[in-house]
């Protein structure tokens, strides 16, 4: 039997990192929730226009993700 790796998501990559606490990233899924279905903006973007990461953090939780 082939053991499939779990694909983690980016917030918790950014929480595993030390680069968002879970509030922060609890905040941020709040408001992807709030937002309009054809609306939704991805959980980086919001992150980043909410001040919570730094665009090199989205890019090192990115190459994490990529390599799973």
């Amino acid at each position: 039997m082939v053991e499939e790796k779990k694909k983690y998501r980016l917030g918790e990559i950014l929480v595993n990192i030390g680069a968002l606490d879970e509030d922060q990233l609890n905040k941020a899924l709040e408001i992807q929730a709030s937002q309009a279905p054809d609306e939704k903006f991805p959980i980086g973007r919001i992150l980043l226009e909410e001040g919570f990461i730094e665009p090199n953090d989205l890019i090192e939780a990115i190459k994490i993700q990529s390599t799973q």
